[in-house]
């Protein structure tokens, strides 16, 4: 007679097959990541361009070709809105997912694929936006809120898509390290590395001030173009990334 030992069929599965699951996590209430920062971005877009209009309504003199007209502030409410979105995913989902049986190494490496995927999006809507305002010369009054003559240098809209894409990916990553921080220390240490960092900030500011710094900061950022600047960007992305994934690694669901 002969005897088979049967084997799980998922004694060897990698925990990282539940990557994807914990990237679909971050989904399942779409309006988060999909459809609301898509209506914040065209209404931001539709309200930047509108007080481009109205501006220009208030001066009957101006040539529009020589002085256009730039509303590129519009463009940071929909970024603003999801780093509190990737603040809200480390203070609900986190919790969630360690009781699904999700490792933190594997919870992390789903949000981060989704922060990717969105920021990415943002990417794209800011690229095409960017064309849509050129190939319109800024709506015909040459009012821009993505698509301003000076990006021309910069790298165009490729250069605009890739910036965008990082710039939403570290505030992204920023908003998620201080929930993380929040669940990983105490209240008085949060607060002792928010004041912190308001100090550092303040006293960088000073030095370079009392140095006479800025013209040199200004002129690099003047001899960057999208591409390295978003290089830089995303160095910096690297960095925050293995902040949080230490902090994540001690972090308490409660």
């Amino acid at each position: 007679m002969t005897t088979t030992t049967a084997q799980p069929a998922n004694s060897h599965r990698s925990s990282f097959a539940r990557v994807p699951a914990a990237f679909r996590l971050q989904f399942a209430v779409p309006y988060s990541f999909i459809w609301l920062p898509m209506f914040i971005f065209v209404l931001a877009w539709a309200l930047g361009a509108g007080i481009g209009f109205f501006i220009d309504s208030q001066m009957p003199d101006r040539i529009a070709a020589q002085e256009p007209l730039n509303s590129t502030g519009a463009s940071q409410a929909t970024i603003w809105y999801l780093a509190f979105m990737a603040a809200y995913t480390a203070s609900h989902t986190f919790p969630f997912s360690l009781a699904l049986s999700y490792s933190r190494r594997v919870y992390l490496m789903g949000t981060y694929l989704t922060f990717l995927a969105v920021s990415l999006g943002y990417g794209v809507a800011a690229m095409l936006a960017y064309y849509i305002e050129r190939l319109t010369d800024g709506f015909g009054r040459h009012i821009y809120v993505f698509g301003s003559p000076v990006f021309e240098d910069y790298g165009g809209g490729v250069g605009v898509g890739a910036m965008y894409t990082v710039v939403v990916l570290f505030f992204m990553c920023f908003g998620f390290f201080w929930a993380i921080l929040y669940r990983r220390v105490s209240i008085l240490i949060l607060w002792a590395v928010i004041i912190g960092v308001v100090i550092a900030l303040l006293g960088a500011v000073v030095l370079i001030t009392q140095n006479a710094w800025w013209g040199n900061i200004g002129m690099w950022f003047v001899d960057q173009n999208a591409f390295s600047l978003a290089g830089w960007g995303l160095l910096a992305v690297i960095a925050l990334g293995g902040v949080n994934y230490l902090l994540i690694r001690k972090a308490t669901a409660g």
